[in-house]
């Protein structure tokens, strides 16, 4: 994460400067000028041009400089590097001016403690940065910049990480800490783990798929269940085919609702999949716009070999009621 240092070399950066001229203008000791700006380099937010014996570090035209050199020049008075420590960027990378969020909400979005995020928004409260409505917190519209800054500079760092391991590739979503990359290489790097309609094979489900490949990046995580697959390919493209597609991988390993809802909801695609859920627990009965017909459905997976249902009247679920598949006859 971006430090304090770099934050204030930066935010000095309103025009190009040399490492004199920032030590100068800082007063930091001219190494700690050199670390923030090579920290900066190394992440694409600065780039560095020769001048005889002099360098010039030049901010960058991504999109999270510009937002942060507005804050700076909008509110002069606040100490944006001193404020936005790397618990409060990660907060404020869920928390916006258009939508109020709860602590519970946000400690659970970051995994930073409780007391840290009340600590945060109580520092953003009793600056007026923040509003609170019984026990909702949201951004005043004049900070709102607070939340794209913080958006943009984990875009960006998440691009700068992907040009730098993988050569190329475009981002599919992300999260603060993890993203799900489209590229046409093989990936062997440590934390990728592939993802979309090729890793479906592992269940004995394989498609013709082009040259393009996807790969989920965490580093927590040391390999995908079948739940975050399913949640994948429809991040990939949502749809008719690929709803299909996800509706085979969850007849054919037995989905539950509850995990399946669990997932949806950390992608923030709980509506679209619990509709595709329904769907395969009434076996059609149950339609929505994202549906497809029950025997066009059923056809494709008689294709597969899929199960999707037994025809009896006296059907009962192998472990409960919310189970999308893996049905037996009394």
């Amino acid at each position: 994460m971006i430090e304090e240092k770099e934050l204030r070399v930066l935010s000095a950066l309103e025009s190009p400067k040399t490492r004199q001229e920032l030590t100068a203008e800082l007063a930091y000791q001219e190494t700690t000028v050199s670390d923030a700006l090579g920290g900066l380099e190394k992440r694409g937010l600065i780039t560095r041009e020769r001048d005889g014996t002099k360098s010039i570090a030049i901010p960058s035209n991504a999109q999270c400089v510009e937002v942060f050199q507005s804050l700076t020049a909008s509110h002069p008075h606040v100490d944006f590097p001193d404020l936005l420590t790397a618990s409060m960027l990660n907060m404020l990378y869920y928390l916006g001016a258009d939508d109020s969020s709860t602590a519970t909400e946000l400690t659970e979005r970051t995994d930073h403690a409780r007391a840290t995020i009340y600590r945060n928004l109580r520092t953003l409260t009793n600056r007026a940065m923040v509003t609170k409505d019984q026990s909702h917190y949201q951004l005043r519209d004049e900070f709102a910049e607070l939340h794209i800054f913080a958006t943009a500079l984990q875009n960006h760092i998440h691009r700068v990480q992907i040009a730098r391991e993988i050569e190329a590739g475009t981002i599919v979503w992300e999260s603060h800490k993890e993203f799900l990359v489209r590229t046409n290489t093989e990936v062997l790097e440590p934390n990728y783990h592939q993802t979309g309609l090729d890793a479906f094979v592992e269940y004995g489900l394989q498609f013709f798929t082009t040259s393009e490949q996807y790969y989920f990046y965490s580093e927590e995580k040391d390999s995908l269940n079948p739940e975050e697959l399913f949640c994948h390919l429809l991040l990939i493209e949502n749809d008719s085919r690929h709803r299909k597609y996800a509706l085979l991988l969850a007849a054919e390993t037995g989905l539950s609702e509850e995990t399946l809802q669990g997932t949806a909801s950390y992608y923030e695609i709980e509506d679209l999949v619990l509709s595709l859920a329904e769907f395969l627990i009434t076996q059609g009965a149950v339609e929505s716009e994202t549906t497809p017909e029950w025997e066009e459905f059923e056809s494709l997976a008689a294709e597969y070999e899929v199960t999707v249902w037994v025809e009896s009247r006296r059907l009962k679920p192998l472990q409960s009621e919310s189970s999308l598949v893996s049905w037996r006859v009394s």
